[in-house]
């Protein structure tokens, strides 16, 4: 019987949703004299949370593993794992999956599901507590606990994603493999925590142990209730979406294979896999963190384009740039600093990765020390602009500065008219370069005063672009010599351009405005 045909018995009871689910199993569709069937069900048929759940039966004796991922919308490669895995040769016991547990909150790129109750929106504790005789909470958890109690599984694992890498920020749980205390888990995670960290050169980005699983979740539920090993496996989002997906499907062979469950798996490492990332609503932006950074600038930035679901802002150091992080995001901001130190920082292959992603369709925003970066006249230089330095004699001095914007300024950052003011640190003073492959750019705003101290040229500054454009193959860039992002009552320009720059590529062709406060 193929999967499509059990998916419309399964569909076809229409018995409320909880009870569907045991009236299937009850019909023995699942029965251990299949061999290697594979069947798919449909939990909650009918309702927004409709997702499937696939099982093999290997017809051999063996152990029971309840595999669970999307259970938090934000956290798309646990999902896609699962998804894979669903499909990989059991030889024993039996595989039970259900990839996309939170079907409205991955639909929505939302940790927490939609439309729901502040008690309820957050589907991983939504599971009976330790110690508590109680039953889970909301339909959609109901229904993922009743496969459980049904199925009484041997090990329970739910797959996530931290913002960030455990070692390198402990207020998130990226990178870590979560296990409750028993000796077997205890076991296996010894022995999934060397198989992915051998996949991992950087120490401060391997994984750690930690647990238990926190209360309320599916893994915690499993271990306390069902007396299964339970897992909570974290990959971390500042990755390449393939290289989570990757390392989630590390830990998960390495138990299977430890299980003696598996049949032979190759996993393509993740440097020639392609990108599977969805796309999502917002505008995703990678923000430089690292040597050549410093002031107020990023901070600002921070609070200022965290704004979900228009916008989400995420630190990215040199390192993940180099392993291919920005293939996550639609824009790249390098803010203020040293740009010869973030171009040192970044190495050959970190400014490769951040030329090919901006030729790929990304945008980019450069401020004083990025903006630096971005030109062409410098050994260091990005070579997104053609546009260079007037001058070595960079220590012009710091305060305000006189701007006015030009027509198309004010058209993509600001309808301000007349001249205003801006600090100024700094940022350079360009010219157009002359670079064959590049275009001219195009001043968005200019310098109406300066300041020409520490044997700066004088005059130079005056009537000079201060904010400036270009393309770069498929790309768009823009520079800004001073900080509007550290000015009040300028916060708006910021965003505005990165509004302009992510919708040069945006696969909906919809021009996504980002708010400002």
């Amino acid at each position: 019987m193929t999967r499509q045909t059990r998916s419309n018995i399964f569909s076809a009871l229409r018995q409320p949703a909880i009870r569907c689910l045991a009236g299937a199993f009850a019909l023995g569709v699942f029965a251990s004299g299949l061999q290697a069937a594979t069947s798919t069900n449909l939990l909650l048929p009918g309702t927004r949370f409709a997702t499937p759940c696939y099982i093999q039966d290997s017809g051999k004796p063996g152990k029971t593993i309840f595999v669970v991922g999307g259970a938090h919308g934000n956290e798309p490669a646990g999902a896609e794992a699962a998804e894979t895995i669903s499909h990989w040769p059991v030889t024993a016991g039996k595989l039970i999956i259900i990839p996309r547990a939170n079907v409205p909150a991955l639909a929505a790129n939302r940790r927490l599901t939609p439309n729901l109750n502040t008690n309820l929106n957050n589907l991983n504790r939504n599971y009976p507590r330790a110690g508590k005789t109680e039953a889970a909470r909301g339909e959609l958890a109901q229904a993922i606990w009743m496969i459980a109690r049904e199925q009484k599984p041997d090990w329970v694992l739910d797959l996530h994603e931290g913002y960030d890498f455990h070692q390198v920020n402990e207020k998130s749980v990226g990178s870590s493999i979560i296990a409750s205390p028993d000796e077997a888990c205890q076991t296996a995670a010894t022995l999934m925590l060397a198989a992915v960290n051998a996949t991992i050169t950087d120490a401060q980005l391997k994984f750690v142990r930690r647990g238990p699983p926190i209360d309320g979740s599916l893994a915690r539920a499993g271990s306390e209730h069902l007396h299964a090993p339970g897992m909570t496996l974290e990959t971390t989002s500042k990755q390449r979406m393939e290289k989570r997906v990757y390392q989630h499907q590390v830990m998960v062979r390495t138990l299977l294979n430890h299980l003696g469950m598996l049949g032979e798996v190759k996993l393509t490492a993740p440097e020639v896999v392609a990108v599977i990332a969805p796309t999502p609503a917002a505008i995703r932006i990678a923000l430089y963190k690292g040597p050549g950074t410093g002031g107020a600038g990023p901070t600002n930035l921070l609070a200022r384009l965290n704004h979900s679901p228009e916008t989400s802002i995420t630190e990215v150091s040199p390192a993940q740039i180099r392993d291919g992080i920005l293939t996550n995001f639609d824009v790249a901001i390098f803010a203020g600093g040293s740009g010869s130190k973030q171009a040192e920082a970044l190495g050959e292959n970190g400014r490769a990765a951040v030329q090919q992603f901006v030729g790929d369709g990304g945008g980019y925003i450069g401020i004083c020390a990025g903006a630096y970066l971005a030109t062409s006249g410098y050994p260091w230089s990005l070579g997104l602009v053609n546009a260079r330095t007037v001058s070595p004699k960079w220590q012009r001095g710091r305060g305000p500065v006189k701007l006015e914007l030009t027509n198309q300024g004010r058209a993509i950052l600001s309808p301000r008219t007349g001249q205003f003011d801006c600090l100024y640190n700094n940022g350079p003073i360009v010219k157009p370069d002359t670079k064959d492959n590049l275009p001219a750019f195009e001043t968005l705003a200019f310098f109406r005063t300066e300041f020409s101290e520490n044997g700066s040229p004088v005059g130079v500054m005056v009537d000079s672009p201060a904010i400036f454009s270009g393309t770069y193959k498929r790309g768009l860039v823009v520079c800004v010599s001073p900080h509007p992002e550290q000015t009040t009552g300028l916060e708006d320009i910021v965003p505005r351009a990165v509004s302009w720059v992510a919708a040069k590529e945006r696969t909906d062709s919809k021009k996504v405005t980002v708010k400002a406060e």
